[in-house]
């Protein structure tokens, strides 16, 4: 093989492995979806009960 067989020959491994790089980026991003369950946040109340310290109290002797 002359200096350039050897040039193109790097040149395509190079370009097929940047490609494949970038495809499987493209997957992966792609691939991480919010499920449409989740979609939707629901907020938390975090009141204080002091009934609930009551109850615990009462349980533990």
């Amino acid at each position: 093989m002359n200096q350039k067989e050897t040039f193109w020959i790097s040149i395509t491994i190079f370009l097929t492995i940047v490609a494949w790089m970038i495809l499987d980026i493209y997957k992966a991003r792609k691939k991480t979806t919010v499920e449409s369950g989740l979609k939707s946040v629901q907020t938390v109340d975090y009141t204080f009960n002091p009934e609930i310290l009551q109850i615990i109290k009462e349980r533990n002797p």
